[in-house]
């Protein structure tokens, strides 16, 4: 995800927070049952945690020209990008790509150890 993505989609769920926390506390609307309170509590929930997963750290595989891996923790594929070029380029490495980390593509990596 680039940083704009991250941008928007923070200011998309800061948004959709704020209009939930206000609607619990508007003493304008008419009452809410537990089933419709419970629901307004679980979207508040999930959008709270999809916010706090846009600004946590994710693992990225970086391949390398020529062959090679090797990963790296960022927010962005961008800040993963430019993390791995200002730490792995150099006189023998060159950085081709980065993409966000799976079980499945770490696994296979891994394979080529053994």
């Amino acid at each position: 995800m680039t940083n704009k993505e991250i941008k928007t989609l923070t200011a998309f769920y800061g948004k959709r927070i704020d209009s939930i926390k206000a609607a619990i506390m508007c003493d304008k609307i008419p009452p809410m049952d537990d089933t419709q309170l419970m629901q307004i509590c679980e979207m508040l929930q999930e959008y709270t945690e999809k916010l706090d997963d846009l600004t946590t750290s994710k693992e990225y595989m970086i391949n390398f020209e020529g062959g090679g891996w090797n990963t790296t923790y960022a927010i962005s594929d961008e800040n993963a990008l430019k993390h791995a070029k200002k730490k792995y380029d150099g006189e023998h490495t060159k950085v081709k790509s980065v993409r966000l980390a799976t079980k499945s593509g770490i696994d296979a990596a891994m394979r080529s150890f053994y």
